[in-house]
């Protein structure tokens, strides 16, 4: 069955909060194949970092400037090179700031990319709230969490440097507590009554809204890993169609 995109990722939601997990991965469409310079301003533009703040001081908006271009810039890097691959120095050159401007902000390179998780998490759920805000009906919720997903998938880049994180943070123990700590109170299963009322009661024999929801983003990341390889499902349009078929399965979306 297909399923229509519209407006891709500028998508509602009407109890965001309870999404938290879905959107860990939260990501809006990355414009950083093209050069790194002006990717720049579409990078903050898309992270809602303003240039000019008028509420704020010299030195407050001096400091907001300063972290949001080195956030962009760290996105641009890690993309790039990888997360571990990435350099402190580089995201400093491409900021157009010093390396100094980087401690005076984060503690490590780690710090950097929990940051841009953050970013990326309530970016998201400012789209899906715009997208469930536009829906009335259980289908309508539906059917814009479905196009949520297939906008993410869109965006290879960053579902790729998030898996080779989560990968550095298994082998790092300290990391590992932190990425934990940063997912800690999203999603539980105290929260399936609410998701419910969202998308439907799953029935007695189903899997659960939250594992559902739990398990779409860790999907994608697979599908688009394996598209790496050049594997059957290399393409862009197989990566959606598999990925929508399994998105009706665990949400039991009845057949047309």
């Amino acid at each position: 069955m297909e399923h229509k995109m519209q407006h891709c990722c500028h998508f509602r939601v009407a109890e965001a909060s309870l999404l938290h997990e879905v959107v860990d991965d939260a990501f809006a469409p990355s414009a950083l194949s093209h050069a790194m310079d002006s990717s720049l301003h579409d990078i903050l533009t898309r992270m809602g970092v303003a240039m000019t703040v008028k509420a704020e001081n010299k030195q407050e908006l001096r400091t907001r400037e300063t972290r949001g271009l080195l956030l962009a810039a760290a996105e641009a890097i890690f993309v790039r090179d990888g997360y571990e691959g990435a350099e402190l120095g580089e995201i400093a050159a491409l900021a157009g700031r010093t390396k100094g401007a980087i401690y005076a902000h984060f503690a490590s390179k780690e710090d950097i990319f929990l940051a841009l998780i953050e970013k990326r998490t309530a970016a998201y759920r400012g789209q899906m709230e715009q997208a469930l805000a536009k829906s009335t009906t259980v289908a309508g919720n539906i059917a814009a969490l479905r196009d949520f997903f297939l906008c993410m998938s869109e965006d290879q880049a960053w579902s790729l440097l998030l898996l080779e994180f989560k990968l550095f943070a298994l082998r790092h123990p300290q990391s590992k507590k932190r990425l934990q700590q940063l997912y800690k109170g999203a999603v539980s299963q105290n929260d399936e009554p609410r998701l419910a009322a969202i998308l439907g009661t799953a029935d007695k024999h189903a899997i659960s809204r939250v594992v559902a929801i739990q398990a779409f983003q860790p999907i994608i990341s697979g599908l688009i890993l394996e598209a790496q390889l050049e594997t059957g499902h290399s393409d862009k349009s197989v990566i959606k169609d598999v990925f929508s078929r399994i998105f009706d399965v665990l949400l039991e979306v009845p057949k047309d």
